[in-house]
């Protein structure tokens, strides 16, 4: 099951958060490689277990961040996986008329992390970065314990590859409690 699409959810600019958990708040505020900082800190114990990677419709929120009315995109989600247990959830919404040329290898990712990949291509742009903060339940049907009261902070930007917009959304999983 694809996790909702954040529609509901109120973003704001990150450089106007005030709130950020300050164990959080490099790692949100980074605009470098997510995956590169995420193999450091867990001594490159990571991987990616993708849930989902099928062409879909963006909802209507997507399509208005991405500012494109593209009717098919093709849609990732995936864990991130740092010391054995899952530390990101990660939605990618890369419309059609995005994929073309080069951009097509993002089509073959398979377990590669889109981060790997993205940040090696010449003329990588990123837009401000905006952040929220989630019930971390929504997550618990992919994953091997459940969340109750937690929350989780998420961030979204767009990436322009080869000037083409893509929409990667990352969601900062709390440490599950221990019993």
């Amino acid at each position: 099951m694809p996790f909702a699409d954040f529609a509901d959810i109120t973003w704001q600019p990150a450089i106007e958060a005030r709130h950020i958990p300050e164990s959080l708040r490099e790692m949100i505020l980074d605009q470098n490689s997510l995956t590169r900082r995420l193999k450091q800190l867990h001594n490159n114990a990571f991987f990616v277990r993708v849930i989902s990677h099928e062409w879909q419709e963006p909802s209507p929120a997507e399509k208005r961040f991405l500012n494109c009315d593209d009717h098919r995109a093709s849609i990732r989600e995936v864990l991130l996986f740092g010391s054995g247990r899952p530390v990101v959830f990660a939605r990618s919404v890369l419309p059609e008329s995005s994929l073309a040329g080069d951009n097509k290898a993002l089509l073959n990712l398979g377990e590669k992390p889109l981060g790997e990949y993205i940040f090696t291509q010449p003329g990588l742009r990123r837009g401000p970065i905006e952040i929220t903060d989630i019930p971390a339940r929504q997550f618990n049907a992919h994953l091997d314990f459940d969340f109750e009261t937690e929350i989780a902070w998420a961030r979204r930007s767009l990436f322009y590859l080869r000037e083409k917009p893509i929409l990667v959304c990352e969601v900062f999983l709390p440490a599950p409690e221990q019993s």
